[in-house]
């Protein structure tokens, strides 16, 4: 079946688009799909929808899979396996989890990654900051569909994180504020001083890092426990 099918008898069934459930206004902007959360949300869609069939074929043949497979060794042991027998089982439950567990790595990946970039001695700080934003800008991508699970099943973690990601936004500074963030964002007809981010924050690389590793190692324990 093909994915607009899929997502059409998802809008059908009343499914909206999944978005975190908290009021914290870093959940406010609903990022733009790459071609691993497409497929996540056909499998998601298709399995609320009562097709786990669909979500089964839409999972072997797609991205998520073969995501997974590459990096089979470092994500928790057999979530592969877990997940295709939460599908053959149609364990809705089961589903959501372990997809949010593949999410939840693919935000840790991000994250540690930024972290290097912050650290790396070979660029200009403030090109250490811009390439750590992007990087950010892409973990949300993964955590804002992560966390339908992840603040159930743990809310302490789930608050960590999104602050995590909002403190590391602002300590990384910039006076133009990404798209992911737009509602931090000065009042209309007020500027902000050069080198000060939109919040108020001057940059700052070790409080950047410092929010950066929590978010890591709160990561780290959701997937151990996953």
């Amino acid at each position: 079946m093909k994915r607009t099918v899929v997502v059409a008898v998802a809008l059908g069934l009343g499914l909206s688009p999944l978005t975190p459930t908290h009021a914290h206004h870093v959940g406010v902007f609903t990022p733009k799909d790459d071609d691993i959360t497409k497929n996540f949300k056909d499998i998601k869609f298709a399995s609320q929808a009562g097709r786990f069939d669909v979500a089964l074929k839409l999972f072997e043949e797609g991205v998520v899979h073969e995501t997974m497979e590459r990096f089979e060794k470092a994500l928790p042991p057999r979530l592969e396996d877990h997940l295709r027998a939460a599908l053959k089982t149609q364990d809705l439950p089961g589903v959501e989890s372990r997809l949010a567990l593949f999410l939840a790595f693919m935000t840790r990946e991000r994250v540690r990654t930024a972290v290097g970039r912050l650290r790396e001695p070979r660029l200009q700080s403030e090109q250490r900051r811009e390439q750590a934003r992007k990087l950010l800008d892409a973990a949300w991508r993964y955590y804002n569909l992560a966390d339908f699970v992840i603040s159930r099943q743990d809310p302490k973690a789930s608050v960590t994180l999104r602050l995590a990601f909002e403190d590391a936004q602002s300590f990384l500074g910039g006076t133009m504020v990404d798209p992911m963030w737009a509602t931090g964002r000065s009042a209309p007809g007020t500027t902000t001083p050069p080198g000060v981010s939109p919040k108020g924050v001057r940059p700052d690389d070790e409080k950047a890092a410092a929010a950066l590793n929590l978010m890591e190692g709160t990561l780290d324990e959701v997937l151990r426990r996953g």
